[in-house]
């Protein structure tokens, strides 16, 4: 790997790590994340795009594991929507929906079913 590919490969991992520490404070934006990091917004938006990846595509996969973390730790879903920054429960399950191919309630379930099977 060279050093501009690994360069850019901690990149992405940093905007990752940016946005999981702002999600949960609500400021998961492409503004926020980019002033954390040291970068213009515009700089974030071209380096992700070099690279294939939009802004909007890692808050996402963020969430998506944030709220994964969340449900496994038992917290109310209306609870887990509002950690993540969505308005209502009913948004936060549709975009889980999407993400998981199962509601939160379902994840839970299964969740825990395995770690009684073993």
């Amino acid at each position: 790997m060279s050093v501009r590919q690994s360069t850019v490969l901690l990149t992405i991992e940093s905007v990752r790590n940016a946005i999981g520490k702002l999600i949960p404070k609500g400021q998961a934006t492409l503004v926020q994340t980019a002033e954390v990091m040291g970068f213009s917004a515009r700089t974030l938006q071209r380096r992700l795009a070099e690279q294939g990846l939009s802004f909007s595509h890692l808050v996402d996969e963020m969430r998506f594991i944030k709220a994964q973390e969340l449900i496994q730790q038992q917290d109310k879903i209306a609870e887990v929507a509002a950690r993540l920054g969505y308005a209502d429960a009913g948004s936060f399950t549709r975009a889980f929906e999407r993400w998981a191919g199962m509601s939160p309630l379902q994840y839970r379930k299964r969740y825990y079913q395995r770690r009684i099977d073993g």
